[in-house]
C-alpha cells in the first residue's frame, strides 16, 4: 500500500474509536491485511481496455469535483454514501467494478470496503480522475 494510502486510511482511525472502540481498530487493521492493494488496483490504461468488459464505473467524487467532468458511463455515489446505497450497485458479486475519485485514495478506501463485502473484482482507478485524464483518455462534461 503506499504511503497516501495509508495516510487515507489513517484519518478514518478517530471516527472509527468513536464507533467502536480499541475493538474496532484491530478489526480495521485485519480488514487492510485481508484485502491487499495489489487485488484491486489498476492503471487508468488498464481501465480503459477493461471497458470492453462493459464494468461497473462508480464515481465516488463529491457532485462539484463530478461538475468538472467524469468517465463516460460512470455512477456517481458520493464515497460517503456507498454504504447506504449497495442496493444500486450490481447484484452479482463477481461484476467488475471499477471505483474513481479525483486522485484514487479515497476510491482505494471504497475499492477495499466494496472487496471485503464480497465484491471480488471491485478495481480502484490508480490516480483517479486526474490520472484517467493525464492519460489523455476520455471524459464527458466539464470544459477539458
Amino acid at each position: 500500500m503506499r504511503r497516501r494510502e495509508v495516510l487515507a486510511l489513517l484519518s478514518l482511525l478517530p471516527w472509527a474509536r468513536a464507533q467502536g472502540g480499541e475493538g474496532w481498530v484491530q478489526a480495521f487493521g485485519d480488514f487492510i491485511k485481508r484485502v491487499p492493494p495489489a487485488s484491486y488496483l489498476v492503471y487508468p490504461t488498464e481501465a480503459k481496455d477493461l471497458l470492453l468488459f462493459d464494468p461497473f464505473i462508480l464515481d465516488v467524487r463529491t457532485e462539484e469535483e463530478r461538475k468538472k467532468g467524469y468517465i463516460p458511463g460512470s455512477v456517481h455515489i458520493y464515497a460517503g454514501q456507498v454504504p447506504d446505497r449497495l442496493g444500486e450497485l450490481p447484484k452479482d458479486r463477481e461484476a467488475l467494478i471499477l471505483v474513481y475519485c479525483n486522485s484514487g485514495s479515497v476510491s482505494a478506501v471504497v475499492a477495499a470496503y466494496l472487496q471485503a463485502l464480497g465484491y471480488k473484482h471491485a478495481k480502484n482507478i490508480a490516480h483517479g480522475f486526474k490520472g484517467w485524464l493525464d492519460a489523455g483518455l476520455e471524459v464527458e462534461g466539464g470544459s477539458q
